[in-house]
């Protein structure tokens, strides 16, 4: 199925490994242009030539979402380059199990920067550019969590329910501009971040092995008893930026195993 993303200007933020660099392929492969970002250079550099051997232009930019002045630089870049933006995807995120109310303030400050402050910081540069050339679409990267929280990540699931409700708040704001906003919502996909925190925290308590957490989880939490693989959450964040998607605004879709079942 053509999706229509050929030529279209989409960005991508933490865009180098897991699932922002199994989007930023899976609309290569549609044909988009792409501005991706990453704090690290090697990674970066490795998944832009696997993104350009698909026959488009990819502007590729060292930059930490966390730091203002990065995502300003990105963005300007962007628009130098490209001179339009069509897609923003915000997919930066990182999360922490272990968390609880008595974490300290710099721990949930962290936990914020990166899930939230991002997105509202990207889409504040990004909103008065699509409303100059006519419309886009945003789509931002929330997760199951800030809906559906699971115990041990307070501060990411309070990161998430904040980005879900900015993506519906968003939605009702920015229809008259012709600015479409959704979100995503991931659940235990296996993925470079959640092998980090399988690692560091969760190996002990689910299981031996990071391999024996995500089957303990998978059987434990999810309709389907296995992990998701990012290629099972690109191909509908792509259509989500296309135009096969021109009705759908305000939404946020759950690709998790059935995680979320008993939600209407």
């Amino acid at each position: 199925m053509d999706l229509g993303l050929k030529d279209k200007v989409v960005v991508v933020s933490a865009a180098s490994l897991g699932l922002g660099e199994a989007i930023a392929m899976e609309l290569a492969q549609e044909g988009a242009n792409l501005a991706i970002c990453a704090r690290r250079e090697g990674p970066l550099e490795e998944a832009r030539a696997k993104m350009a051997a698909k026959g488009v232009d990819v502007l590729a930019l060292q930059a930490d979402m966390t730091k203002p002045k990065d995502i300003e630089m990105f963005i300007s870049k962007t628009m130098e380059k490209y001179g339009r933006i069509d897609v923003l995807i915000n997919n930066a995120g990182d999360a922490a199990f272990g968390h609880s109310i008595e974490t300290p303030d710099e721990e949930w400050a962290k936990i914020f920067d990166i899930n939230l402050w991002s997105v509202i910081r990207m889409c504040r540069l990004v909103v008065p550019i699509m409303r100059e050339q006519g419309g886009g679409i945003i789509l931002t990267n929330a997760s199951t969590s800030g809906h559906t929280p699971l115990p041990g990540s307070i501060d990411y699931s309070a990161a998430k329910a904040a980005v879900i409700n900015m993506t519906k708040t968003m939605a009702m704001e920015l229809a008259p501009d012709n600015i479409r906003v959704n979100a995503f919502n991931p659940a235990l996909v296996r993925t470079p971040l959640w092998e980090k925190v399988a690692e560091e925290t969760l190996v002990g308590v689910y299981g031996d092995t990071v391999d024996e957490v995500f089957e303990t989880l998978a059987k434990q939490y999810l309709l389907m008893p296995r992990y998701g693989r990012p290629d099972e959450v690109s191909g509908i964040v792509a259509l989500m930026a296309s135009e096969r998607a021109s009705f759908i605004t305000g939404a946020c879709w759950n690709i998790d195993g059935g995680l979320t079942r008993f939600m209407v």
